[in-house]
């Protein structure tokens, strides 16, 4: 072969040679960074730990050992060499197992990993790697084929690679299995990879005394074939490991979820009894008026309510409100919003006092930043004349003569939105026979599957012909039958959707001053 080009490949081999020490050191050194660091150590004494425990300070150590043994007892003169170098490989994989085991015992301390066996693993996998690339040394340049040089930097090259793939796929999978306690049966690592180790090892040392050059180089892919078998073996055994793990992981959760779901949804329908034993559930018949109310919340506890009160002999209080939270919170703020405007109702306020004085109020102290929506009315029950305070509430339909119309009331900032707010009282006459129909944003606002909302007319429409159809004279349960109508139009409409807002509603029928 041309002298320039072998010195070339003298020169490529060399670099190669070198750069396998910085390599294995430094896959290693990520590697134990990436599986066992938990920031408990500096990084500087990470570093220098790994440095002590690197296959390659464990090989050194082992053949220094190895040859101070075999001088003192004069091995390489008493025993044929074959068989001297035999006694030598199997003497030098023992001390070598011996000095990285207490190495990475070490290193499993410091680094306090809770599998210090699997410290001991990536070093057995780095110490095969080491040994391969000793195995790939060429120590006879002279007059070898040009063939043999392009096969051995083949080698080289492909080796390089199994590095990075050991590191890529082995080493990930390994670091998803250290990043927590985990009860691990390391026998299923340690046993089979210590015995290679040892084998290899052994093999490695022999085959330095090969001579034949042909022999050697096919040795070399051997070697790298192995390596890569033995990648692949552990990938699989650790991917398998990962999945039983997750597997057994989301079942946990899973189940730890659904006890969690179960307490969750007992305390909801314990909160849901509590609420809906605040609302009144049986509603008045007198010779003045009727009245029923319902609420259907869409989650187990709704945000809405509805209130009802005789404020004095001739004076009959009603409210319905919705609260912007749901569930517990909403629940909580509505408890304290009913509560609040009633006694400020029963107080003797008007509808515009006690919305003024309950804003104030609802706006102390309020974090969640909840607000509440509320029409409050006071029917004179002689005269028909309604005292209305609005609250950024939806507006209320009056039907009349069997015809529905909403009633244009202008409404003020809904409670606890802002402070100095002053609300201003409306009025509406009720006649003989006059249904006031109130409700929340969940009835108009509720939607079918294609997302299209029940809406004003379609309300309009239901409620005119509830009226038209009934002869309300003889009929002492219409209000309930109005109300039952709405739900019930409401169902068909939705078609199984789901609920999105809670549906309130509240219905009084005028029968005085006739």
């Amino acid at each position: 072969m041309n002298s320039t080009i072998e010195e070339i490949f003298d020169i490529v081999f060399e670099i190669l040679s070198y750069g396998k020490l910085l390599l294995v050191f430094v896959l290693y050194y990520l590697s134990i960074k990436k599986c066992f660091y938990k920031g408990n150590i500096s990084k500087i004494t990470l570093f220098f730990s790994s440095l002590i425990s690197n296959p390659i300070v464990a090989f050194i150590g082992s053949m220094m050992i190895s040859a101070t043994i075999v001088r003192a007892l004069d091995l390489n003169e008493k025993l044929d060499y074959t068989v001297y170098m035999a006694c030598s490989g199997v003497l030098g994989a023992i001390l070598y197992l011996v000095i990285f085991l207490s190495c990475s015992r070490f290193m499993g301390k410091i680094l306090g990993a809770y599998n210090k066996e699997l410290v001991s693993f990536v070093m057995m996998i780095y110490s095969i790697s080491f040994m391969l690339i000793i195995t790939t040394e060429e120590r006879n340049t002279e007059n070898i084929p040009f063939y043999l040089y392009i096969f051995n930097l083949s080698v080289y090259i492909v080796l390089y690679i199994a590095a990075f793939i050991i590191y890529k796929y082995v080493i990930n999978a390994l670091s998803k299995l250290t990043d927590k306690p985990r009860v691990i049966k390391t026998k299923l690592f340690m046993g089979p990879v210590t015995l290679f180790t040892m084998f290899y090892n052994s093999f490695a040392v022999m085959s330095l005394s090969y001579d034949d050059t042909t022999g050697f180089a096919l040795i070399n892919l051997f070697s790298v074939i192995i390596l890569y078998l033995f990648c692949w073996a552990f990938y699989v055994i650790i991917e398998n490991i990962n999945s039983t793990n997750e597997a057994i992981e989301a079942k946990d959760m899973a189940a730890s979820a659904a006890r969690m779901e179960a307490l969750i949804e007992a305390d909801l329908n314990i909160a849901k009894e509590i609420q809906l034993s605040v609302l009144p559930n049986e509603f008045p018949q007198e010779n003045e008026f009727e009245l029923f109310a319902s609420m259907n919340a869409a989650k187990e506890v709704g945000g809405d309510f509805y209130d009802f009160y005789m404020l004095n002999d001739n004076t009959f209080g009603f409210i319905i409100a919705d609260v912007s939270g749901k569930s517990i919170p909403g629940a909580m703020f509505m408890m304290t919003s009913k509560t609040l405007i009633k006694s400020l109702a029963e107080s003797g306020l008007m509808p515009d006092e006690v919305f003024t004085l309950a804003n104030e109020k609802l706006c102390e102290s309020n974090e969640t930043e909840m607000f509440v929506t509320a029409w409050l009315g006071y029917l004179d029950l002689k005269t028909g004349v309604v005292r209305v305070a609005n609250a950024g509430h939806n507006p209320p339909v009056l039907i009349r003569d069997g015809r529905a119309e909403f009633l244009t009331f202008t409404p003020g900032l809904m409670l606890a939105g802002m402070e100095g707010i002053h609300y201003k009282e409306q009025t509406v006459e009720l006649e003989y026979g006059d249904i006031l129909y109130l409700y929340t944003d969940g009835v108009t606002e509720a939607m079918d599957k294609n997302e299209e909302q029940y809406g004003e007319e379609r309300l309009k429409t239901i409620l005119s012909s509830i009226e038209r159809s009934t002869d309300f004279s003889k009929d002492t349960k219409l209000v309930e039958n109005v109300c039952r109508s709405v739900a019930e139009d409401i169902d068909s409409f939705t078609n199984g959707a789901e609920q999105s807002d809670d549906i309130t509603m509240l219905c009084i029928r005028y029968l005085g001053k006739h």
